[in-house]
């Protein structure tokens, strides 16, 4: 038993010391490997570092197109045509006064109406009835005011009896005058000569006092009616003459800048002015187009000056509505906050930011960016 024990002991010795010394022997092999993984380890990272490093950005070439930038006089330039609508210079919309049923409408849209002339007609019945009663009132009152009068002129009644009934008789006239122009007003006139331009009721409609029934224009004379930009509003000034070109007609009349709107239009920096024309054969007719060229006011040469002018597509406009254009500097392109005034048939004056000389862009600025390189393909005019 003894020796059986003895043998256990030393086999649990010796296995014992073979694990220790496989474990030294793994720990050997493991910290003779792990520098060399390492090293792998490094320079696999640093390969890919270096593949994904990123390379100096080259910016491309762009090819594009320009114009030297000159200085004009503003007299040799032709002012843009703007496009507007002929409306009648005088323009009533006739209305009833008492309310009703339609029942007359003797005219009709074209028709030519003199002043006074019968446009249309509700029915007075109810009308005519309360002035009727109205009427009787005032007899009995009239009578009444009299009867009590010749009594007051022989003193045998108070003198304000006779006040009373006197004041009694004239309500009731100015109540039956009051009812008459009830009646009167059933019956609609044209307020002065001219055309039935439109019709807004008919027979068996219901008007209302204020509502419009029909439309009378007098286009003896008319107004172009045309949309000025914000940028040329202060250009324009009342008295000023122009050129209107009727396509319909084939014709252009010289008129006269009758009004100018002071405040723009709603929602938009665009106002709008009015040239009066004379009609005498009344071909123009209201709702014709028409084009509107504002003639120069140049006075012996006084007020001619040199401009800058350029071509209107080559201004690109900012987020919050500045203007700017791109010239050539040194082979890139360089970007140019300006500042527009009026607009030719040529182009859009400039009136700051650009300057004689400059080689403004006119073709593939809108691939540019600030100081991009460029290449200018065509000879400069």
């Amino acid at each position: 038993m003894r020796l059986d024990a003895t043998l256990t002991l030393r086999l649990k010795i010796d296995n014992s010391n073979m694990m220790r010394k496989s474990e030294f022997g793994m720990k050997n092999i493991y910290l003779w490997y792990l520098p060399k993984s390492l090293s792998i380890v490094f320079l696999v990272l640093l390969t890919i570092s270096c593949g994904n490093e990123e390379k100096p950005k080259v910016n491309k070439t762009i090819k594009v197109e320009v114009i030297n930038v000159g200085l004009n006089t503003n007299n040799s330039q032709s002012k843009v045509a703007y496009n507007g609508t002929i409306e009648a210079d005088v323009a009533i919309k006739s209305s009833f006064q008492v309310s009703g049923n339609v029942v007359h409408v003797p005219v009709s849209i074209g028709d030519f109406v003199k002043k006074n002339q019968l446009v249309a007609q509700i029915d007075a019945t109810i009308y005519s009835s309360q002035y009727e009663q109205q009427l009787a009132q005032v007899r009995l009152a009239k009578e009444n005011y009299e009867r009590i009068n010749n009594v007051f002129q022989k003193g045998s009644i108070a003198e304000i009896r006779m006040l009373e009934a006197r004041s009694q008789y004239e309500q009731a006239q100015a109540a039956a005058k009051m009812t008459y122009e009830n009646v009167r007003h059933a019956k609609l006139y044209a307020p002065m000569d001219g055309y039935v331009s439109d019709k807004m009721m008919d027979v068996g409609d219901l008007a209302q006092p204020g509502q419009p029934v029909v439309e009378i224009v007098n286009i003896n004379a008319v107004k172009a009616v045309f949309p000025i930009p914000d940028g040329e509003i202060n250009s324009i000034t009342k008295g000023d003459s122009a050129n209107v070109s009727l396509p319909t007609l084939d014709k252009s009349v010289i008129g006269i800048v009758d009004e100018v709107s002071i405040q723009s239009n709603q929602g938009s920096p665009v106002y709008t002015a009015y040239v009066k024309l004379n009609n005498p054969d009344k071909q123009i007719k209201p709702g014709m187009t028409c084009n509107v060229r504002l003639q120069d006011k140049v006075d012996q040469n006084k007020n001619v000056k040199e401009v800058i002018v350029i071509p209107s597509e080559s201004i690109a406009v900012t987020e919050d509505g500045k203007q700017y254009v791109y010239i050539v500097d040194n082979g890139i392109a360089e970007r140019k906050y300006i500042e527009t005034g009026e607009l030719y048939d040529s182009g859009i004056v400039v009136k700051k930011g650009l300057a004689k000389g400059d080689h403004l862009i006119i073709s593939g600025y809108h691939k540019l960016t600030q100081s991009t390189p460029v290449e200018i393909v065509n000879d400069a005019k």
